[in-house]
């Protein structure tokens, strides 16, 4: 449930909830679940769209929502949610967040296989 969690936070804001450019300073703030609901960008989303959020990305896997208690939420179920359209905000800060996620992949991937030409030539 956790991963549903971290999809409908992109979804509702277009950004991951969880950015650092450092690996390790990333690995920390997810195994911490340390991840905010940053104004403007959630000002027009429903405070149970965050408790869904919330409940769904809970560091202490026991107190996670499972997939049943997830569907009986009352913003899943539909009793809740704003009728507010978030399409332009949320796309327009996709295109801006994956845009620069492409250019750093392409640099990861490009390190990497730098790296892996370096393990090669120095066992040969």
């Amino acid at each position: 449930c956790w991963s549903i969690g971290v999809i409908t936070y992109i979804l509702l804001c277009g950004y991951p909830p969880f950015y650092e450019e450092s690996e390790t300073r990333l690995f920390s703030k997810i195994m911490k679940a340390q991840y905010e609901f940053d104004s403007p960008f959630w000002d027009d989303i429903s405070e149970s769209a965050k408790d869904f959020i919330r409940n769904m990305m809970q560091k202490n896997p026991s107190m996670r929502y499972t997939t049943d208690q997830a569907l009986r939420h009352p913003w899943i179920i539909g009793k809740t949610a704003r009728s507010q359209d978030i399409y332009y905000s949320v796309s327009a800060q996709m295109q801006k967040n994956f845009a620069q996620s492409k250019w750093k992949q392409a640099i990861n991937a490009a390190v990497a296989i730098n790296h892996m030409k370096k393990l090669q030539l120095a066992h040969t």
